[in-house]
């Protein structure tokens, strides 16, 4: 028995090595967060210099199965972070349990820190938002601007996608993408901006909406700026595939040369029929939106200290939706194209890191409707330099922009700007409406104290058609008051020029100069581990605002206040904790001078709630992980009802035509808005980077017909309201990634 033990336990032995050699080496364990320890999902683990790796879970654990032994390097990497690497040992069959810590990597942006998709801010003036978190805002739509309605001091009268800021008009907001301004951001345009914003969310990394105090690098902006930064080179190869009910879209992210060059392209179709026929909406419609758009991103890091980034995006829309103007209803007709190219630098010298633009954006349209039929195009050429130099106790920044920009209006007007019906008296524009801006800024941050932060700027601007330059000083401070509490306040001027629609249509001899706002933001930030509260309070008087003072004629005569209190509050990061959701709450007073309309070519200058004065907005959104990787979500929004000037009388004109008298301007109001929209998602990963996104979603689930207007008819003697396209209404669809 002793003899058959003992040779049994050497055979046991002598087959140890080559069991030990057969069995998979291991490597486990979690990777988090440096700030606040929870785990980051869906972080790239990988063995450099191979293609053998995993993906961290949603809560950041990773198993990693390899055959390799020996010395390795683990390299771990996620969007927002800084990689890190670290160097192990791996011996067969054996398991190494290692915990990774990421660091957020921060990107200076107007003194706010963007940490990855944590939709969080280092500044109470702004908000971030990353692309996961506006796809998934319930009532979003999967679109960016939506999304970023529900921050507060974004006002949203309607379902458009516009960014009313603080009292502005949606002009008044700035958008840009690495640097290149974006002229036309919207799809499906409107006064109210548009459906859609032009940028899809999975095409850019970072995203910040300036809405007030912001810094002296953004000029030509009253009320905000949207700051999108387009995605870096890819680490790995995915493909993207999404369909649903209103559109499809393919994605491929490819690396060419491994830790030098990456190509990313997306295209997309949208085809609303098929959503308007399954909620029965089709009727209002005689070509329904529907569009094509793509990009093209190459990234090439030729060194530790350069980049060249090249993006190219096209889009085409087209729609004919059965409208009123007035007293007017017809088919409106639109069909647009836009394209932007841009070629951004970023190199790092002696201490500066400097970022360089190229870029071109063109806007072509055809609109007609009744009496009117307007084909205007839009050109513009820009260079853009920022130089950033940083110390231990301080930032200096300098840079400049000339834009060379053409503007075409081609078509017939009429006379009457709410008197669109065919045979309505009309003039003829055939104009090319040339003009080059150039501006320059300086701007310093220091720590003044160990706990307060000083911003002090001064930039410059000059326009060729509207006169002199103007200067804008602008300051801050930063008051760290306890560990995880600051106070900030701001003040600065703000100039923006007339567009050069405006110049274009403007007969009048007088010249149109810059319009200006002053702005005055005090405000108060806490933020500790998932909770974020901010409250500020502004104060924004504007003067030489354009005005209509008769047909074709302009003037910068105008005045308004805009003043308001904001207060937000969060919780929890999308996948990083069970729940997350975040409230919002803004009140408003937003009065400016408008035109009163007389039922003659002369019109009277008065003050009056502006349209966009929506003295309450109120917002909430929660989502939810209930059973494994389901999750549900719900987005409430009431605003008050939008100010419109009512008609009281009418007029007839030396023609026979019936002309409208106004009341007094802004002194009604639509029905306030009410809103619920609710989403279900699975999330199923079923591979190494391979998961599949199913979502559902049921959108204005109480089925209010919201008033977006007031239409009168024919003699103007009854008024009506138009209500909402988007009544209750199903969607669902899938979302692969391969």
């Amino acid at each position: 028995m002793c003899l058959r033990f003992i040779g049994g336990l050497a055979v046991v032995l002598a087959l140890i090595p080559a069991v030990a050699s057969a069995q998979p080496t291991v490597v486990k364990g979690r990777v988090q967060d440096a700030q606040d320890a929870v785990g980051v999902p869906y972080a790239n683990v990988q063995l450099k210099g191979t293609t053998i790796g995993t993906a961290a879970g949603e809560d950041g654990r990773f198993r990693l199965d390899t055959k390799r032994t020996g010395s390795v390097v683990l390299r771990v990497s996620a969007v927002g972070y800084d990689p890190v690497e670290r160097s192990l040992h791996l011996q067969a069959g054996d398991t190494t349990t290692v915990r990774l810590i990421l660091r957020a990597e921060s990107v200076e942006l107007d003194g706010a820190v963007v940490t990855g998709e944590a939709f969080s801010t280092g500044s109470p003036a702004e908000s971030t938002l990353g692309s996961t978190e506006a796809v998934t805002t319930p009532g979003a739509a999967g679109d960016l601007f939506r999304a970023l309605q529900s921050l507060p001091g974004v006002a949203a009268p309607g379902d458009g996608a516009g960014l009313f800021v603080r009292g502005g008009d949606v002009s008044e907001t700035k958008t840009l993408l690495d640097q290149a301004t974006v002229h036309r951001p919207y799809r499906y345009e409107s006064p109210a901006g548009g459906s859609f914003g032009a940028v899809r969310p999975f095409l850019v990394d970072g995203t910040t909406l300036a809405t007030g105090g912001f810094s002296a690098q953004y000029g030509n902006a009253l009320s905000g700026v949207l700051a999108m930064e387009s995605k870096d080179r890819p680490q790995e190869s995915s493909r993207y595939v999404n369909l649903g009910l209103a559109a499809a879209s393919v994605s491929l992210d490819q690396p060419l040369v491994e830790d030098k060059f990456g190509l990313r392209l997306s295209g997309n179709r949208s085809f609303t029929g098929l959503l308007f026929r399954v909620n029965g909406q089709r009727r209002d419609y005689a070509t329904v939106p529907q569009g094509l758009d793509g990009s093209l991103g190459l990234t090439w890091d030729y060194g530790p200290a350069g980049q060249l980034k090249l993006f190219v995006f096209a889009r085409h829309n087209r729609i004919g939706v059965e409208t009123t103007e007035g007293t007017y209803s017809g088919v409106y007709r639109g069909e647009t194209t836009n394209q932007l190219y841009n070629l951004q630098w970023t190199t790092r010298a002696r201490g500066w890191t400097v970022e360089s633009s190229a870029s071109w954006n063109a806007h072509t349209s055809t609109t007609t409707l009744g009496a009117l039929d307007l084909s205007p195009t839009d050109q513009a050429a820009k260079l853009r330099v920022d130089a950033t130099r940083r110390a231990d106790d301080w930032t200096l920044r300098t840079g400049g922009t000339l834009e060379r920009r053409r503007y075409r209006f081609d078509g017939t007007v009429p006379t009457q700007p709410d008197v669109v019906a065919p045979g309505a008296a009309t003039r003829s524009i055939d104009e090319l409406v040339p003009a080059t801006r150039a501006g320059g800024y300086a701007e310093i941050e220091a720590n003044v104290l160990s706990s307060l932060v000083a911003r002090a700027g001064l930039r410059t601007d000059l326009h060729g058609r509207a006169g002199r330059p103007v200067v804008d000083p602008r300051v801050s401070l930063s008051w760290r008051i306890a560990p995880h509490t600051q106070l900030r306040a701001a003040w600065g001027l703000y100039h923006q020029f007339p567009e050069l629609s405006t110049y274009s249509e403007h007969a009048g001899e007088n010249t149109l100069g810059a319009q200006r706002a002053q702005h005055v933001v005090v405000g108060l930030r806490h933020e500790q581990e998932n909770l974020l509260l901010r409250a500020e309070a502004y104060h924004k008087p504007y003067r030489d605002l354009v005005v209509r003072t008769g047909p074709s004629r302009y003037a910068t005569d105008g005045t308004g206040v805009a003043r308001g209190v904001d207060l937000f509050a969060k919780y929890g990061s999308f996948l990083g904790t069970r729940f997350n959701g975040w409230a919002s709450y803004s009140l408003l007073r937003s009065h400016r001078t408008q035109p009163r309309d007389q039922g003659t070519e002369e019109l009277t200058l008065e003050s009056g709630p502006a349209p966009f004065d929506l003295t309450h907005q109120a917002t909430v959104v929660g989502k939810v992980r209930v059973v494994d990787q389901i999750r549900i979500g719900g987005t409430y929004r009431y605003t008050t009802g939008q100010p419109f000037t009512p008609v009281v009388e009418t007029n007839r004109s030396p023609t026979g035509a019936l002309l409208p008298v106004d009341g007094p301007v802004g002194s009604e109001r639509l029905p306030a808005y009410h809103r619920l929209d609710l989403q279900v998602s699975y999330f199923w990963p079923f591979n190494r980077q391979q998961n599949v996104v199913v979502y559902a979603a049921l959108n204005n689930v109480l089925d209010r017909a919201n008033a977006v207007d007031v239409t009168y008819t024919p003699d103007y003697a009854e008024r009506r309201y138009r209500t909402t396209n988007f009544r209750r209404s199903v969607y669902f669809g899938l979302t692969l990634t391969l």
